[in-house]
């Protein structure tokens, strides 16, 4: 089987499972808006936004890197180097991670508004945040092992049935006023057990490695090199608009927040059918980095990126005739959310088109790169948010995130042709493909 039909079978079971997990999450955040209300589900998704951060920040970037250093060390056939690397993964969670959860606690209420929503459900945030991070570690390195369904099923499957069953019984049992509160702790409570299942699997996975006789010491700075970077690559892309939604409760009220966070939800789905097409070919794209296989690792990018764009531009159009409908669950307050929405999704595509240059720039040895780039987005998402939401309200918060969201990916593009040489975007692939059929 061909890398093209290997990506479109693989690609397309991680987003069905994927689609349907999400399905019941927002089935269970409508009843959340239906049942207690708009201001409840604004709370709930600023929770949510916190805990995705937090475990991002817990293994101090670990985790990011998980699957580069899992994909280099098996091709090596160095399982000591991959053990120790999770365990210091592991460990980081421990400490200093819980010390960092408790410290931003105490900060929390000095944030002003958005501290206000975050202090009273500080406990249960913590707990999911390191059960999550815990998750993250265990999927990077499952994914740069080649086995993503096991890295992904936990939080693709398990979790949107754990909210359902949070959702029920905190109806039933929870006292007015304590219904968030209630959800988050049982839902925390569940998803580690589920996290520690998984755990187990990824730990004999590890076991499992061979050892090779000559591999070297593992090297700990190398790791850290790599993690610094990366937890704030991360941020700013994957959980970009975590970061936004918690800016933005400031600017917004909370019904405001709710609307933006569903419509932020339903695009972090989309964008995950473009993350499992390079979830597939990135252990392969860092194989060829290591071989100093260029043309394998041209025809790879180039390949995934054509996967990749053309699924967003699937994908935009597919949210753009459902949403509607999809809204509609939450109540009519959310129509308001349809056009921030489709804007939203216009970052699907310029990710895809630009391609994946911090992780061809990390292979060359050169993470710190893409830093400006990201200071840039990040400068310019806050800029943007400043002038266009007190005009346009939910519409300029969707537009400052696509323009902070071009501008970083144009200049992270920009930065891995000057370095490598390599151009990471769908442009080469692109002239490949009309010189073929000419």
């Amino acid at each position: 089987m061909g890398l093209r039909q290997q990506l479109a079978s693989k690609s397309a079971i991680l987003f069905a499972v994927r689609i349907s997990g999400a399905g019941t999450i927002f089935l269970a955040q409508a009843a959340i808006a239906r049942l207690w209300g708009t201001a409840q589900l604004g709370e709930y998704l600023i929770a949510i936004a916190t805990i995705n951060l937090l475990a991002i920040l817990l293994p101090l970037g670990m985790q990011t890197i998980g699957s580069y250093f899992a994909a280099e060390y098996a091709a090596k056939g160095d399982g000591r180097g991959l053990r120790s690397f999770a365990k210091l993964a592991y460990g980081l969670i421990i400490f200093p991670g819980i010390a960092i959860t408790y410290f931003v606690g105490q900060l929390v209420p000095l944030i002003g508004e958005t501290g206000a929503h975050l202090i009273h459900l500080w406990w249960p945030i913590s707990v999911m945040s390191i059960g999550s991070a815990i998750f993250f570690v265990n999927a990077g390195i499952l994914v740069g092992l080649k086995r993503p369904f096991v890295g992904f099923f936990a939080d693709t499957i398990f979790r949107p049935i754990l909210i359902v069953v949070a959702l029920a019984i905190s109806f039933v049992v929870a006292a007015p006023g304590e219904n968030i509160i209630t959800l988050l702790w049982i839902l925390a409570t569940a998803y580690c057990v589920v996290i520690l299942v998984q755990f187990a699997i990824t730990a004999r996975h590890l076991i499992s490695l061979p050892t090779a006789p000559d591999a070297p010491a593992p090297d700990v700075r190398r790791w850290f090199y790599f993690a610094l970077p990366w937890v704030i690559i991360t941020l700013s892309t994957d959980f970009f608009f975590d970061a936004d939604l918690l800016i933005l409760t400031a600017m917004m009220e909370k019904e405001q927040i709710a609307i933006f966070g569903v419509g932020t939800r339903i695009f972090v789905l989309a964008s995950y059918g473009i993350t499992a097409v390079y979830a597939v070919t990135m252990p392969g794209m860092l194989e060829d980095v290591t071989k100093n296989d260029v043309a394998g690792l041209s025809d790879k990018i180039g390949d995934t990126n054509l996967m990749a764009t053309g699924l967003a531009v699937v994908l935009t159009l597919a949210i753009a005739i459902v949403s509607p409908l999809v809204l509609s669950l939450f109540g009519k307050d959310f129509s308001g959310g349809y056009w921030p929405l489709v804007i939203l999704c216009i970052s699907l595509v310029v990710r895809s088109i630009f391609g994946p240059g911090p992780l061809i720039l990390s292979a060359r040895n050169r993470p710190y790169a893409s830093l400006p780039a990201v200071a840039l987005g990040l400068t310019t998402m806050i800029l943007a948010n400043l002038i266009f939401v007190p005009i346009w309200g939910l519409v300029g918060a969707a537009f400052s995130a696509v323009v902070s969201y071009f501008i970083g990916s144009l200049m992270v593009w920009h930065t891995t042709k000057r370095i490598t040489g390599t151009d990471v975007s769908i442009l080469p692939a692109l002239v490949r493909l009309t010189a073929r059929r000419t």
